[in-house]
């Protein structure tokens, strides 16, 4: 096991950087194929020698010897910690970001600094009226991808990070499906990768339930590809129970699974591999969520949340007071949440293991997820010079490549790993959701307006007719996709 382990953490875990195909894409991620990639006629004792540390450490991030003269780099960001820590405190994740940032900056003789803003409004705003006042006081920006998503483009506050020497998008560290599902018209407005240090969707399941009710392995479901919404569907059934016995099933009985109905309801879609915004061939934002698919998935999740007592279904603010304590107690099967979910549990008893959502169908080739919005996106203000752009393409390669290097791996194995994952299969399933992130175009410039959040508008209104929703948002929708289009156009 260790060394099958090993081998899929050497070639699968990329962590936000994974290197994918764009929804509907092919992704192994099946033992077999890391085993192809490591090379097949590798000695058995090669594999288990070389670390996963050892193969991010060879990875070179092909940066000129370069010295910045001791300038003062500045990022913009509501979420200082992730990026930037004053000094050492004993905690292993802190002092590693710490680390990181005094290496980077000692190589280029560079200084670090942050402009922390309270909130995200905050930030739209105080970005926003430092570029129009035309200073040149923060280098980078990283804002909450909806909240500042469309206005930063349409605005022409922010820069083309094709123009920026020494990013290299396919290198490990950076999300290179980015650059498919969100570049229009051959510009590219925001990057992500490692230095965000992403957290995204999965489920829990109490695997002593999934004993109780006669589970398949679900690593083993897993590993096979045969975990989809219909496994979903079937096992949240058996585990419905009203505990109290008073004929009405609420938040103090026993229940299949339990989500919100936001991002988690949502990343449904993600899971079945669908992005709710594809780019035409022209540049053209194009909505892809009038289809047999999604109509398919939209049946059978109001079946699942609405039919046969299966699901919980929360609001976030329920979530917090009864939905996940549902499943901390020990009275739900799955629950909806993200790699970090481990962490807030940590003190429950029961003993829960971290699988991806579910596919589609069997047929589907991988395990898609994405990560929250609140993960922010890398955006380079409009009044960066082409010297300031050379300047941000060595800082932030460097930047995101130490998070690859050493940040993620701390996080990964030893503050989620070994802190809070409670078996070595659990660390495997974290391989491939995170090889599973996608980023979508609708996600990003939806501007809330409907195309993208479909599956949590429809649930939420208890409906089904996917063409009669799609009638009733397209012309705010098409518009708003319309004006992207040509503020990009005219973008100079």
């Amino acid at each position: 096991m260790k060394k099958t382990l090993s081998m899929i953490l050497a070639a699968l875990m990329l962590s936000s950087a994974a290197v994918l195909a764009a929804c509907g894409g092919e992704q192994d991620v099946s033992p077999a194929s890391t085993t192809a990639a490591q090379g097949e006629d590798a000695p058995a004792e090669t594999a288990a020698e070389t670390t996963d540390a050892d193969v991010r450490a060879s990875i070179p991030d092909d940066l000129p010897d370069e010295d910045l003269g001791g300038y003062t780099y500045t990022i913009m960001t509501y979420s200082k910690g992730t990026y930037y820590q004053e000094e050492e405190t004993g905690d292993l994740v802190n002092d590693t970001i710490y680390q990181r940032n005094r290496d980077v900056e000692e190589r280029f003789n560079v200084k670090i600094a942050v402009n922390e803003q309270p909130g995200i409004q905050e930030l739209d705003g105080a970005f926003k009226k430092l570029v129009q006042a035309g200073e040149n006081t923060v280098d980078l920006c990283i804002p909450h991808q909806i909240t500042s998503g469309v206005g930063f483009v349409t605005g022409h506050f922010i820069r083309n990070w094709n123009d920026v020497p020494y990013i290299d998008l396919s290198k490990p560290w950076w999300n290179s499906q980015i650059n498919e599902t969100l570049q229009i018209m051959g510009k590219q407005y925001y990057i992500a990768g490692s230095v965000t240090n992403p957290q995204p969707f999965c489920m829990l399941y109490n695997k002593t339930m999934a004993q109780n009710y006669a589970l398949p392995d679900m690593y083993a479901e897993v590993r096979d590809g045969k975990w989809d919404i219909d496994d979903l569907r079937e096992y949240a059934k058996l585990a419905s129970l009203d505990i109290n016995g008073d004929g009405t099933m609420n938040e103090e009985d026993q229940w299949g699974i339990v989500f919100n109905n936001d991002n988690q309801t949502l990343n449904f879609m993600y899971a079945s591999d669908i992005c709710s915004v594809i780019i035409a061939d022209d540049g053209m934002p194009t909505p892809n969520v009038v289809n047999d698919k999604m109509i398919t998935l939209v049946e059978k999740l109001y079946d699942l949340i609405y039919n046969d007592n299966r699901t919980l279904y929360c609001t976030y603010d329920q979530m917090s007071a009864y939905g996940n304590k549902a499943f901390t107690d020990g009275r739900s099967l799955f629950v909806g949440g993200g790699v970090g979910s481990a962490q807030s549990f940590r003190a429950s008893e029961v003993d829960f293991g971290l699988i991806p959502y579910p596919k589609f169908d069997e047929a589907q080739s991988g395990y898609h997820t994405h990560v929250d919005a609140w993960n922010g996106a890398l955006c380079i203000p409009k009044t960066a010079s082409d010297e300031d752009l050379k300047r941000t393409g060595i800082i932030m390669t460097a930047m995101s490549a130490g998070a690859y290097k050493t940040v993620i791996p701390v996080v990964y194995d030893i503050a989620l790993g070994t802190k809070y994952l409670r078996d070595e299969e659990s660390r495997e399933m974290m391989d491939i959701i995170y090889a599973g992130i996608l980023y979508d175009f609708g996600y990003v410039f939806d501007n809330w307006n409907g195309c993208t959040w479909i599956l949590p508008r429809m649930m939420g209104s208890k409906k089904t007719d996917v063409a009669s929703y799609w009638a009733s948002v397209e012309k705010k929708v098409m518009k708003n996709y319309e004006k992207i289009y040509a503020a990009v156009e005219a973008d100079e």
